[in-house]
């Protein structure tokens, strides 16, 4: 059974303490053997984080700053994201401060539609997927989902963080998976197994 905790954030400067508190309180415990670690923001278009749509970098930032505590400065952090229909990475990495804090923190931005992957197939409910699980993914440590809380679309409930997999996907053409997205975000969750799920709420 997978633990959740709960923290409210007053301001920026507690962010980083936010996510301490709020992964102490499920008592993770952080690995010294991790060398490679992934994170995945919610990047799906070009708006800026003031919308409440896509992942504040700060609140990645503040992660890493953790990250760099509780492991090791030395430890190699991959930021990613995949191209969509109707947004380009490489412009949503610029866009949205992810080149700058790429920058700032020497970590790197890896955009998953030109990464290398294999092919695999699986099964959600009745539907069977073949989905590319890209190599960044299969090689981690240490998988972090960072997930903006919000509720966007129609015709799916309120998945919280497993749709933001769904962005792990590097076939740009994701719209042809919205007629059974449901069973698509079961079978991409199920293909590429993600560690922890930290949820940007600060808004």
């Amino acid at each position: 059974m997978s633990l959740v905790s709960l923290v409210k954030i007053r301001s920026e400067s507690n962010i980083k303490k936010g996510i301490a508190v709020a992964l102490d309180l499920i008592q993770y415990e952080w690995s010294k053997n991790i060398r490679n670690i992934v994170i995945k923001p919610n990047l799906c278009y070009y708006w800026d984080c003031t919308t409440g749509q896509t992942t504040d970098p700060k609140f990645v930032a503040a992660l890493i700053d953790l990250i760099h505590e509780r492991i090791a400065r030395t430890v190699n952090i991959s930021i990613v994201e995949s191209d969509a229909s109707a947004m380009k990475c490489k412009y949503a990495f610029k866009m949205l401060g992810y080149e700058k804090l790429a920058a700032d923190y020497k970590v790197k931005l890896v955009n998953l539609s030109q990464d290398s992957y294999e092919t695999v197939q699986v099964t959600a409910g009745k539907q069977s997927f073949t989905l590319m699980i890209p190599k960044t993914i299969q090689t981690a440590d240490l998988k972090i989902n960072v997930p903006k809380i919000k509720y966007t679309m129609e015709n799916i409930k309120l998945t919280c963080a497993l749709k933001n997999i769904y962005g792990c996907n590097p076939y740009p053409k994701k719209y042809r998976y919205h007629s059974r997205l449901g069973e698509a975000i079961v079978a991409i969750n199920k293909a590429m197994k993600f560690d922890l799920h930290i949820i940007d709420g600060y808004i």
